[in-house]
């Protein structure tokens, strides 16, 4: 019989358990770095993306927030009083002409304006003011372009926006929720939860015997306030399409872009 060869752990191609282990930790090891950075570089892009989106958003907004050392037009015509701006301010503008027309307003409305050091913002306003009379017409920034249409073809574009608004409906001793009107006197939101129904009633409680309202009650108090001051007409229980809920301490507000901007500021997309 040939005596039994002992195995070299060090001879090659003989592998031990020990070595098996460590490479497949070693492996494992490996595919986790890649792993990782793999995940920051699309972490990095996005960031990037997002950042990119966002200058793009606001260019637009930028450029209408830019001073104007003058502004001078004189039985000038919607569309040039339009190109003007257009010019000497750099921003994008787009005007729905067909929308206009369907309510009698012409490029050939006469516009007249003797301004200085004015935002181009401000006066694109008054331009459209003057165009079209009282709220006729209005403006949105979409995509880095200004668009300029009527009142009532922009409201019919809704726009959810969700609010913090956990902050508002917290008790505070000192400050006066009763709402003071241009006339005097007070005013105070009616209506408890539910929409409606119920006497006149503060908006919180404090500490001087007022009674004590639940969180969901002060922010239906909220919801009637904003229905009352914000473009009352619009809301759906005043027989519009906008609306809001409460929840989880956000308001979720569905409505047209000019009561977003009255409610939160300016809405670019």
């Amino acid at each position: 019989m040939e005596p039994q060869r002992r195995r070299d752990p060090g001879a090659p191609g003989q592998a031990t358990e020990e070595d098996a282990e460590k490479s497949a930790l070693n492996f494992s090891a490996s595919v986790s770095a890649s792993l990782r950075l793999c995940g920051y570089v699309l972490v990095i892009a996005f960031v990037l993306l997002l950042t990119t989106a966002a200058q793009a958003r606001s260019t637009a907004r930028t450029l209408l927030e830019t001073r104007l050392p003058s502004a001078n037009l004189t039985n000038v015509s919607l569309v040039d009083a339009i190109d003007f701006l257009r010019d000497i301010a750099g921003v994008n503008i787009t005007v729905d002409w067909k929308e206009l027309a369907a309510i009698n307003i012409s490029k050939d409305a006469q516009i007249n304006l003797q301004l200085h050091d004015v935002t181009a913002g401000k006066v694109l306003s008054l331009i459209l003011s003057q165009a079209g009379p009282g709220d006729l017409l209005t403006y949105s920034i979409d995509d880095n372009v200004v668009q300029v249409t009527t009142r009532a073809v922009s409201d019919q574009q809704l726009i959810t926006v969700v609010y913090y608004v956990t902050d508002l409906l917290q008790p505070n001793d000192v400050f006066d929720y009763t709402i003071s009107n241009i006339t005097g006197g007070s005013a105070q939101v009616t209506g408890g939860s539910g929409g409606g129904g119920g006497g006149s009633q503060s908006l919180t409680t404090n500490s001087k015997g007022s009674q004590t309202k639940t969180t969901d009650q002060k922010a239906m108090d909220l919801i009637k306030l904003i229905e009352t001051v914000v473009r009352p007409e619009v809301w759906r229980d005043n027989g519009g399409s906008a609306s809001m809920e409460y929840l989880n301490g956000n308001l979720i507000v569905t409505a047209p872009r000019s009561v977003q901007e009255a409610i939160g500021g300016p809405v670019d997309r």
